[in-house]
Formats: C-alpha cells, structure tokens, sequence
C-alpha cells in the first residue's frame, strides 16, 4: 500500500486553515450580532407604539424568528462547511432583515407625536434598503443554489444577473419617488429623497420594471430547482424535499388566505409566514444530510391534504357566494340555507377528490409506484459503480463527506478534473494515486474544514476504497483494451 501520509503536502494547509478558522468565527459573530438585533426587536416592539408591535400571536413572532434562525443556522452550517454559499446566504438573509426590522422599528416609535427618537425618519428611509432588496435577492439565490451550492449550469447567471437588475431599478424608483413614502403607518410623510414631480412617471416605470425582474427571477429559481430534481441523485432529491415540505405548508397557508374569509385568512397568513421564517431548519437538516428520507411520507400526504384542504376552501366560499345571490333573486334575502348546501357540496366531494388527489400525488412523489421503479433503481445503483463519471462522483463525494475536506476531485491521466465535490479548485494537500491504467487517476483533496490535518487511518480507507472503485470500473470496460 503507498504510504498516503507521505502524499500530504503541507505548504498550503497553513493558509487554508487560518481561513477556514476567520470564517467559523466571522459566523460565530454575525450568530451573535443577529442575537443582539432580535432582542432589539423585542425591545422596540414591546415598547406600547402600535405602529411597531410584537406580540404572542404567530404574525408577530415570525420577525423575530427570521432574524435569529437564518443567521444561527447558517452559521452552525459554517462551523462544519466554512465555504457553503448557502450557509453565508442564510447568514446575510437574517442579518439584512434584522437590521431592517431595528431601523423600521426605530424610526416608527420615534416619529411625532413625542416622545421623538433622533433621525427617527432617517431611519425609516434606511429600513427600505434592507427589507425587500435583501429578502428577493437572497430568496432567488437560495434557490439558484440549494442544495449544491452551485448554479445548474453557466446559463443560470443571466437569472442572477436579471435578479440585481431588477432590484436596482426597485431601489431607484423608491428611493427617488415623488410624493409621500409608501407606508401604511405614515400615509402624509414626506420622501426625503423625492426628485420633482415630473419625474413620478420614470419612477413609476422603474418601480415596475424592478418587481417584474425581481419576481421573475424567483419564479426561475423555482424552476431551476424543480429541474435539480429531476436531474439529481436520491440523496439531492430528498435534500430538496425538505424544501418542498415547508414550502407545501406555505403555499397552502397563503392560498387560504387569499380567499377573504375573515379571520380564517389572516390566521392563515399569519401561520404561512410563521412556517417561511422556519425555513432555515429545513435548510440546515438538508444540508447536513441528516435522516433526509423519513419525510417522503409526510411530504406526500402533505401535498395530498393542503391540495385538499386549499380546493375545498375554495369549492365552499364560491358555493355560499352563488347561492346567497339565488337566495337574494329569488326571495329577496340572503338565508342560512346557503352555508347548509354549500356544506353538503363539500362533504360530497370530500372522498372522490381525495382518492383523486392522492393518485396524482402517489404518481409524482411515490417512488415504489413508478413502473419499472425496484428494477430502475437496481440499474442505477449499478451504473453508479461501473460507469466512470458517476463511479468519480460517487468516490470524490464520499471523500469530501468522510474525510471533512473543504472540496476534492478525482482526475483523468491529464489531471483534468473528471468530478469534483465540495469548493473546487482548492490547494490540494492530498494527492493519492489510484490503482491501475484506468479513465480515474488519482483523488486531490483540500485540507479538512476545522483546520485539522487530514487523518493518516481515514486516508489509507479511502485509498482501499478508489482501489475498489478502479476495479469495478476496469471489469465494465473489457472491449476498450
């Protein structure tokens, strides 16, 4: 066996180790500095002003847990993968909220009538740089870049590029709109920054253009991520139906609420923006890999019954609307009778449209009813060994994940990258030779993420492994020799 410890070179694990330890702590002080800006919230939200109020009720917790979970998720995540551009997304996501949510609450309490803050309007103004710029941007690449932390392919840059163009033309005509600021709380408040009155058309347009480029960016990072799972592996399929599952909730959530139904609604907001603010948890237990496979289940009846429930809801308003105006042209008043049919609608359609429901759902989101799906998955597996793109990425990913290394890659005989895996490229302090004259060479890795040098027992496993790996590949390809 080649002597792995020998294959180390230790030039550039210094430099990659101190940064990898700058990183952890610059998390670890952001964690905190969103713990301060929480508490800030509570205090400016408790202070009585009922234009700024926190309390128990889920709508008014849901800031609250933005700005402390996205930060303190994403910087456990740093802690194990100091590069994850998730993770510093998360991180930024929270701190750019948080700051928002300090500025706007300032600013608000401090306004006349007295007591008065200092640069209480100021203040409000500066929220207005954090709130939206901060939750469309980082929503849109959350999901360019969830759960690999890299793009589909080159021509997703256009979606980022589209993202920031909107965004600055929203921020422009904001910031330089004629007239009062857009606030609720403050309908007569005069925008400090307004340009003259014959610029509000541009504004208009600018304001536009920006929420048509900022929502069509999201929408297509949606859509890049339906595609990453129909391209991706078991293992990235379930890191996004994490996703999927708190997202199921809120689309379920905010379609309720979009019916008007009083109250009902506006729990139902308040419960869709609640589960929003939890998302940093499904994002740190996909990330991490952790138990992803007991929730295909929940997953699946969660799609059946939020369908369900969202169709039903609908069926039963549009059903006392129709027949309160029958009630009303027919005997001149609206009658109770109408809650009763529309009441007998929606238990008749309770049965067939759950089976139906449940056979599209089964059909799209359960595996063992695919055809041909046992003996798919036994090919697939298959090829994951003999093929030799997929063999590379199986090995250089299980390298990174064993081994802790900030990225790897296995090469070809011209060192030409055949898979890589984690950030790449990095300085390799590892160089290990495979076995055999084979299309896979050699595994590179960086240094571990916690700064440590690589473990001499785990490297001589892995070497073992990619002999085992060169062999399989080697049996699959007799007629090229």
């Amino acid at each position: 066996m080649t002597d792995v410890s020998a294959m180390i070179e230790q030039g550039s694990v210094g430099d990659d180790a101190t940064r990898s330890r700058w990183l952890t702590r610059l998390a670890t002080a952001l964690a905190i500095l969103a713990a301060f800006l929480t508490v800030a919230i509570l205090r400016l939200g408790t202070a009585g002003d009922e234009r700024f109020r926190i309390g128990l009720d889920v709508g008014s917790v849901a800031p609250v847990l933005t700005t402390a979970l996205f930060p303190l998720v994403g910087a456990l995540i740093v802690q194990r993968r100091p590069r994850t551009r998730v993770a510093w997304l998360m991180i930024v996501m929270g701190i750019g909220l948080g700051v928002g949510f300090v500025t706007y609450g300032y600013g608000a309490i401090g306004m006349p009538p007295p007591p008065t803050y200092p640069y209480a309007l100021q203040a409000i103004v500066i929220s207005q740089f954090f709130m939206v710029p901060v939750l469309a941007a980082c929503t849109t690449l959350l999901l360019l870049l969830f759960p690999t932390d890299h793009l589909l392919d080159r021509r997703w840059r256009w979606v980022v590029v589209l993202s920031f163009v909107g965004l600055i033309a929203y921020m422009i005509g904001s910031t330089f709109h004629p007239g009062p600021l857009d606030d609720s709380n403050f309908p007569d408040l005069a925008n400090p920054f307004a340009l003259p009155d014959q610029f509000t058309a541009l504004c208009d347009t600018l304001l536009l253009v920006g929420n048509a480029g900022m929502l069509t960016a999201v929408v297509l990072g949606a859509v890049s991520l339906v595609v990453r799972y129909r391209r991706g592996e078991r293992v990235e399929q379930a890191q996004i139906r994490w996703i999927a599952l708190f997202g199921s909730f809120v689309a379920a959530a905010f379609i309720v609420a979009s019916l008007q139904l009083g109250t009902v609604s506006d729990r139902a907001w308040e419960i869709g923006f609640a589960f929003l603010s939890c998302l940093p948890i499904a994002i740190g237990v996909a990330v991490t890999r952790y138990r992803l496979y007991e929730i295909d289940r929940l997953i699946n009846r969660t799609l059946v019954y939020g369908s369900l429930t969202a169709i039903l809801a609908g069926v039963f308003t549009a059903g006392i609307g129709l027949a309160q105006r029958l009630f009303i042209a027919t005997t001149g008043e609206s009658s109770d009778a109408a809650i009763v049919l529309a009441t007998l609608v929606v238990a008749t359609l309770y049965a067939p449209l759950r089976k139906r429901l449940e056979g599209v759902v089964d059909r799209r989101f359960k595996y063992e009813h695919l055809e041909f799906g046992a003996y798919r998955d036994e090919v697939v597996k298959i090829l994951g060994v003999l093929e030799p793109k997929r063999a590379a990425e199986k090995l250089v990913r299980e390298a990174v994940r064993e081994l802790e290394a900030t990225g790897g890659a296995v090469v070809g005989a011209a060192d030409e990258p055949i898979a890589i895996a984690g950030s790449w490229p990095v300085a390799a302090v590892v160089r290990m030779p495979i076995a055999g004259q084979g299309p896979l060479r050699a595994i590179l890795l960086g240094p571990r993420a916690d700064g440590r040098p690589h473990d001499p027992l785990t490297l001589a496993q892995l070497e073992d492994m990619a002999d085992l790996v060169a062999s399989a590949v080697a049996l699959a390809r007799p007629a090229d020799a």
